[in-house]
């Protein structure tokens, strides 16, 4: 389950974030959606489109299951909250939130809107917005020397390892890291994106061709990164 610190947190960094970005959130606890889809209540599934309700049943693995739902319902809220706001009111069991070609998630109805979902296990979080963003969560885990070999450019690796404390070090790494995964969703590249020529040292980068604005927050036991377009390319 969300610890309430962390909800809290994450809830006042978020919405820090809507005073540069016009932007629509929602947060899901996947641990109580583990607990309804283990009781087998029917209300898991009453935000889902039909097509929807028969791509979840196609899923083998139910960890990956869940993730799928839980985005799904995060976006969904994000986007019912977007729409209330323009004062206008969506049933959201006909709203198709699917996967496009590049793998990034759309809303087939509102093509416009873009979307990014994150989730590590309690969290997960679907922002919708009219302009490019990316959102990346990660629960606190060791980062090994191995990822930071392969995946961090040779300017991060200097940084982190001139922090002498290892815990601080390694909370840095983290954010490296979800600064990374907000960028590659901002791209829609995916796990594509080139991770180790990606410089997040600095909160403004250019790369594919837009100038894009970080921001990162440590929530307690996780660490929440956002990817947005910089003030001069709004």
């Amino acid at each position: 389950m969300i610890p309430q610190r962390t909800k809290h947190l994450i809830e006042l960094n978020m919405g820090s974030i809507k005073k540069h970005i016009d932007l629509n959130y929602a947060l899901v606890d996947m641990g109580k959606m583990h607990e309804r889809l283990q009781l087998g209540e029917s209300r898991c599934f009453s935000l889902l489109s039909e097509k929807e309700a028969g791509y979840l049943e196609s899923f083998k693995v139910y960890k990956k299951k869940l993730q799928w739902l839980c985005g799904r319902y995060a976006v969904k809220k994000a986007l019912f909250e977007y729409k209330a706001l323009r004062k206008c009111i969506v049933d959201l069991s006909c709203v198709d939130v699917l996967k496009g070609a590049d793998s990034a998630p759309y809303i087939h109805q509102y093509p416009d809107i873009t979307v990014s979902i994150t989730h590590s296990f309690p969290y997960c979080i679907g922002v919708v917005s009219e302009k490019r963003i990316g959102v990346d969560v990660e629960k606190n885990f060791q980062v090994e020397n191995s990822l930071i070999k392969f995946f961090f450019s040779e300017r991060e690796k200097d940084v982190l390892f001139r922090i002498p404390d290892l815990n601080e070090r390694n909370a840095q790494a983290i954010k490296c890291w979800t600064r990374k995964e907000a960028v590659s969703k901002f791209l829609r590249l995916g796990m594509k994106m080139n991770f180790k020529e990606l410089d997040t040292v600095d909160d403004v980068l250019e790369a594919g061709g837009y100038k894009i604005k970080l921001f990162s927050f440590l929530c307690d036991d996780c660490c929440l990164s956002l990817a947005i377009p910089s003030s001069e390319s709004l």
